[in-house]
């Protein structure tokens, strides 16, 4: 179990907000909807959420009180909403429409690598144009008064002197926090997150500097705070397959109240999709079951078994039968955390 010490000597504040525990859910196309949120809300330790990327193009003409990508929960707090910009001009009326919607924050997307997005652009792409970067962080600086973050990678491997200085300049222009995944643009996820960047990036910046990479359990939570000085950690894929896992971590590191050490996983799966039911329209439900299962299918030796069976349901309440099919006869992997 990792040593409890960063009880009182790490937090993390964004323009007044405050983040406690410092553990952000990171935004994560297909899974970092409300359903997903009010899971991970449910066990606790989350200190701040955010959504998914959203297109900043889109949103004017999305409604808060419809959209499934604008909906939240009250557990769902505070929330950042991630925006998807590759012009100036798209910023404000997207901010409007998120501010409508009860965003605590506004988080610029400088990081996606999918080929479709930096052909628009965005994302990583942005981190090539730094001209047209700072224009989009200015015009985000003028359209709110609400914390702004940058979620950024480490750029492109040809261009890695060019970090520090892509990093000064959102700082100036407005950004009240850094994200920062430490990976290349090549490296995708095929290579270890290279931390030392955070720690350079702590060590020069003035605001949060918040660290995202290769987070799976307690003790590398506990690594990355202490190698990289970083104000936060911010993780996604590993919570997509332990939904708990930020509440582990903030019961080691930060004393967070940890009653449920037992995970009934069955009772999980069974509970998301009650929420996804709950919450969402009955297109997005089984497709976003599929996704979810692709990643919480890793908790069993077998668990491409379950996500064959889920990918291969006719139905959500189908795909929910033979889940349990599956839970009744397979144990999971022990937790880690």
């Amino acid at each position: 179990m990792a040593e409890k010490r960063l009880s009182n000597s790490t937090s993390c504040t964004i323009k007044g907000l405050s983040v406690n525990p410092p553990l952000l859910l990171a935004p994560m196309a297909g899974l970092t909807h409300t359903a997903f949120r009010q899971l991970v809300a449910g066990f606790g330790g989350c200190g701040l959420f955010y959504t998914e990327m959203l297109s900043a193009r889109a949103l004017p003409h999305e409604s808060p009180s419809s959209s499934p990508w604008l909906k939240r929960n009250h557990r769902e707090k505070p929330i950042m909403y991630q925006l998807l910009v590759t012009r100036p001009e798209e910023i404000a009326p997207a901010i409007h429409k998120v501010e409508m919607s009860g965003a605590d924050g506004i988080d610029l997307n400088m990081g996606c690598t999918a080929a479709a997005i930096i052909k628009r652009g965005g994302g990583v792409a942005l981190m090539k144009d730094t001209s047209r970067a700072q224009k989009i962080v200015a015009a985000a600086r003028r359209a709110t008064s609400l914390p702004l973050t940058a979620k950024i990678r480490l750029g492109y491997a040809s261009q890695a002197a060019h970090l520090t200085e892509f990093a000064r300049m959102l700082e100036d222009t407005g950004v009240d926090a850094l994200v920062v995944h430490a990976r290349f643009k090549e490296d995708r996820l095929k290579r270890p997150a290279r931390w030392q960047h955070i720690g350079n990036l702590r060590a020069t910046l003035g605001i949060p500097i918040i660290g995202n990479g290769d987070i799976a359990s307690p003790a590398a939570a506990l690594r990355m705070f202490r190698e990289t000085g970083c104000h936060a950690v911010m993780i996604g894929r590993a919570v997509a397959r332990r939904p708990w896992l930020l509440q582990r971590i903030a019961a080691e590191l930060f004393d967070f109240p940890c009653d449920n050490l037992q995970i009934d996983h069955a009772a999980v799966y069974n509970r998301f999709i009650s929420l996804l039911q709950a919450s969402l329209p009955p297109e997005y439900q089984f497709p976003l079951l599929k996704q979810f299962t692709f990643y919480f299918a890793r908790n069993y030796s077998f668990g491409h078994t379950l996500w064959r069976l889920v990918q291969k349901a006719p139905s959500l309440d189908e795909a929910r039968i033979v889940a349990n099919k599956f839970f009744n006869t397979e144990k999971p992997l022990p937790n880690v955390c």
